[in-house]
Formats: C-alpha cells, sequence, structure tokens
C-alpha cells in the first residue's frame, strides 16, 4: 500500500479490485503473527510473573526452614537440657535412695543386735533366776541344817547345865 503523496494518484477500483484483498490477506497474516508474538510475549511477561513468583515463594519457605531449624535447634537443646536435668536428677534420686537403703540395713542390724543382745539377757538372767533359786534352795537347806545343828548344840548346852 502506497501512503505518500509523491506518487500519482491513486485508481481505487483497481486498488479495491487487486490490491486490497493482497494488502488484507497481508494484515491478516500480520495480525496473526502479531498474535502470535503478541501470545509469546504475554507468556514470557507470564513466565517472567511466575518465576518472580516462585522466588518470592522459595525465598519465604527458605526462611520458613530457617526459622523451623532455629526452632528445632532450640528445642533440641532445650531437651538436651531436660535430659541431663532429669538425670542429674535421678542420679541424685538413685544417691538418696542408696543413702536410704544403707540407713535402714544400718538400723535394722541395730535392732538384731539389740534383740540378739536382749535375747543373750534374758537368758542370762534366766539362767542366773535359776542358780539364784538352786542357791535359795541350798541356803533354805543350809540354814536349815545349821539352825538343827544350834538346836541340838543348845539342847546339848541345856543338857549339861541342868
Amino acid at each position: 500500500m502506497q501512503v505518500s503523496n509523491d506518487s500519482p494518484a491513486v485508481n481505487y477500483v483497481d486498488y479495491f479490485t487487486k490490491q486490497f484483498p493482497i494488502d488484507l490477506a497481508n494484515m491478516a497474516a500480520l495480525r496473526d503473527e502479531l498474535a502470535v508474538r503478541q501470545g509469546a510475549l504475554s507468556a514470557a511477561k507470564d513466565a517472567v510473573v511466575d518465576r518472580e513468583r516462585a522466588k518470592q515463594e522459595l525465598d519465604a519457605a527458605k526462611a520458613e526452614a530457617a526459622a523451623l531449624k532455629v526452632d528445632a535447634t532450640a528445642d533440641r537443646e532445650a531437651a538436651k537440657q531436660e535430659l541431663a536435668d532429669a538425670r542429674a536428677k535421678a542420679k541424685d534420686l538413685n544417691t538418696q535412695a542408696k543413702a536410704a537403703l544403707a540407713a535402714a540395713v544400718d538400723r535394722e542390724t541395730a535392732v538384731e543386735l539389740r534383740e540378739k543382745a536382749v535375747a543373750d539377757s534374758e537368758v542370762y538372767q534366766i539362767k542366773a533366776q535359776a542358780e539364784i533359786e538352786s542357791q535359795q534352795a541350798d541356803l533354805k537347806a543350809q540354814t536349815a541344817a545349821l539352825d538343827a545343828r544350834v538346836k541340838a548344840f543348845q539342847e546339848k548346852v541345856a543338857a549339861l547345865t541342868a
């Protein structure tokens, strides 16, 4: 299509019958090509937007992962501290239990020794009581024999003096 004024006047009948369909076909082809290029450009712009959105999501995911890692590290350290505290507490309780057991065993041993001493003392007292009773019986027998001898002596003295 010739649009400049430096050429002779256009014959519109020839133009519309011969050149216009060709120009129209060329414009349709250009329009289709422009649509394809515009679609490609739109797709490229969409790809750039998608890449930017993906980058932002990746950055957000990385930040969230870093925060989770920090939280996990803090939780792990807290768990380690709790475990150490629990172990120390268990060790203390174990030590206290051993001390209590040793004290109970010592008390039990002391009680057993006292019971044995009391039992030995009771046996000794029973033996001593039996010995005392035996000696009392002997003393009574000896006292009775002495009384009988004194009485017999008194009777002899009375018979001699009479």
